[in-house]
Formats: structure tokens, sequence, C-alpha cells
């Protein structure tokens, strides 16, 4: 479903989703529409919590996914002994008023500072793996910069804005999800292909020889 400031566009949700090592828990506290959520591979466990009911009730029977509505910072905040290091949190709140073109209203559930300040606090006291999503603003930056940061250009309404993309663990040397593996549009397809070939010839060989292979290879 299309949602401002959705992470849906080319290139965005391949970035984001290459940013995620493995967990069983996958939680997005901003739901909206789920952008993220519907392009990666499914946790063990997928919850999706949102403060406007229009959204919820558009995820409405979703399979696999228990959708919640209520407040995303005070459900973080019940649930932060309950989620472990197996647990990855992608937060993509309404943008910092103060960063956006025109400083104007774009969902129903808006944030005020005070409230960001909030999120940003129990962020960083939760153990699990955490991304958020956003605007670069003196507020984030400060709070996370102990965090890593990568940044990105993203498409919206407005013509080319840079995203942020902020984490609470090192760069990942293994991916939850490795089908958008890739800088661009290019190398993403480069290394499909080439799976698809190594796939085929492997599976052309005798069956004794190809457990061999996959056998080496698994060490």
């Amino acid at each position: 479903m299309s949602y401002p400031g959705g992470k849906g566009g080319a290139g965005v949700f391949q970035t984001i989703i290459n940013q995620q090592p493995p967990h069983a828990v996958y939680i997005e506290p901003f739901l909206g529409g789920g952008s993220i959520l519907l392009a990666k591979r499914p946790a063990s466990t997928n919850v999706g919590i949102d403060a406007d009911r229009s959204v919820t009730d558009k995820w409405s029977g979703a399979r696999g996914v228990d959708v919640i509505w209520g407040n995303g910072i005070s459900y973080l905040q019940k649930q932060r002994d309950r989620l472990g290091p197996d647990a990855l949190v992608y937060c993509d709140p309404p943008y910092v008023l103060s960063t956006r073109d025109r400083d104007r209203r774009l969902y129903n559930c808006e944030m005020s500072d005070a409230q960001h300040a909030r999120l940003l606090a129990v962020l960083q006291e939760l153990r699990c793996m955490v991304q958020v999503s956003g605007y670069y603003s003196a507020m984030y930056a400060k709070a996370l910069s102990k965090w890593r940061l990568i940044r990105y250009m993203a498409m919206t309404r407005g013509g080319l804005r840079e995203e942020c993309l902020w984490m609470n663990y090192p760069q990942p040397e293994l991916l939850h999800d490795y089908r958008y593996l890739g800088d661009d549009y290019r190398e993403r397809e480069r290394i499909r292909r080439k799976a698809l070939r190594w796939v085929a010839r492997i599976a052309s060989l005798p069956e004794l020889e190809r457990r061999a292979i996959l056998s080496a290879v698994a060490v």
C-alpha cells in the first residue's frame, strides 16, 4: 500500500534489507505501508504496530504478521526486557517536522520533537538490533552519534532526498535475506544471474559429486 515516506522505492528497500543481519523476531513499530516487512524474507515472528487505526485496519487478515493498533514507542518500552539479540527492530517514524521541505503534516498520527526524543531514549535502552530511518536532523545525529550511519538517496514526491539509516550494530557479515545483494540494479542482476548459473551447474552434476561440493562449501 502507498504511504507518505514509504520505503518501497527502487534501491531504497534493498539498501535497508541489505543491512539486516539474521534474526528470528522482526518488529516495525511504525508500520505504515510496511514496505520493508513485505519485501524482506519473513522472520519466525513478525510484528507491526501503528497508532493509526486506518493503517492497521488495512493490514487486518495479513497472514503471518501480528498487527497491533497502538503506540509503537510504548510497545518497545514494555517489550524491552523480552527483546534479545535475535530480534531486529526497524523504525521508520514520521519525519521530524523541521526536516521536511514545507514543515507540513503528512500523517494522521504525527510526532512532536518530545515524542522523537522519547523514541530515541527507548531505542538506546534496547538489547536487540535496531535500524532507524529518517532525514538527517541534529536531534537524531546527537542521540545516535555512536551508532553506525549510512546515507542513500531516495525519490520523494518533491524529488530526490538524502535518507539516513542508523544502526546499533556493526556491518553485518551475514544477511537475513540475500536476494537484494548489490549496490544498484545492475550489480543485483549480475549476482542473481551468477547464482542461477552456479545452481544450474551444480544441479547437473552426478549425485555424489554434487553432495561432495555442497559439503565442502558448507564447511
